[in-house]
């Protein structure tokens, strides 16, 4: 009896490594983190919805693949093994702005970019400088916790998640902004009154959580519909203003 326990004690420590994944991605709100991962020909990945993470939809769906590894799910969960040496690119289905890459080589390790040679400098004419509105008219650009003045902003692919609550006071109304991204952008929007349209709205706003004032001039009392978006997320809030 013993040698059999042996044999299948040796069985089970073989099966074991198979079952975990050498790297796993956890999907939080609308973003993959880690967004890059490395691995050796041989190894596997496995994406999976980070417990306490739930609620919107996510899959896992490979460029070089009709399928995606399985069905959109709140509790999505998949692996898949790279045999062959390359760069994988993959995105959610549901939301085209969660994308990630998978670097599969002999090391298992993510590549570092080449440093770029810095082009040669030529005079250039100064820009003419542009007027800051403090109030933020109409249409223009709101100051504030969210401002981020001279950086370009972002690709639509590069903003991971938005949110937005609005609190209106004596003093006008008050935006909470949270955003996820790697530098400011640019968040555009228009702010209506039941039916009519009162004004855009645009604003630059940095990674992290901010609160700036509503650009433009003081409402009429009545009840309001913000809808602002940032790269590919798109978020609504309402709000009241009193007399």
């Amino acid at each position: 009896m013993l040698p059999f326990a042996v044999l299948a004690g040796c069985l089970v420590v073989g099966v074991l490594p198979a079952l975990a994944a050498d790297q796993d991605v956890a999907i939080r709100d609308f973003s993959f983190t880690p967004r890059n991962v490395a691995v050796m020909p041989g190894e596997s990945v496995r994406w999976a919805v980070e417990p306490g993470y739930g609620g919107a939809e996510h899959n896992v769906h490979f460029a070089d693949q009709t399928d995606p590894l399985g069905p959109q799910s709140s509790t999505f969960s998949g692996s898949r093994q790279f045999d062959v040496a390359g760069t994988y690119t993959y995105r959610c289905d549901v939301h085209a702005s969660m994308r990630g890459t998978v670097y599969v080589n002999q090391t298992g390790t993510v590549p570092t970019p080449s440093p770029t040679a810095s082009p040669t400098a030529s005079p250039t004419a100064s820009p003419s400088a542009t007027p800051t509105n403090p109030a933020g008219g109409s249409g223009g650009s709101g100051g504030g916790g969210g401002a981020g003045g001279g950086t370009a902003p972002l690709a639509a692919a590069d903003v991971s998640s938005f949110r937005v609550r609005a609190a209106s006071g004596r003093r006008g109304v008050v935006l909470t902004l949270s955003l996820g991204a790697a530098k400011t952008v640019r968040v555009r929007g228009t702010l209506r009154r039941g039916a009519k349209r009162v004004r855009s709205v645009t604003l630059r706003v940095r990674p992290g959580r901010h609160k700036v004032r509503l650009p433009g001039k003081k409402l009429k009392p009545g009840r309001y519909r913000l809808t602002l978006r940032a790269g590919e997320l798109k978020r609504t809030v309402r709000f009241r203003v009193r007399s």
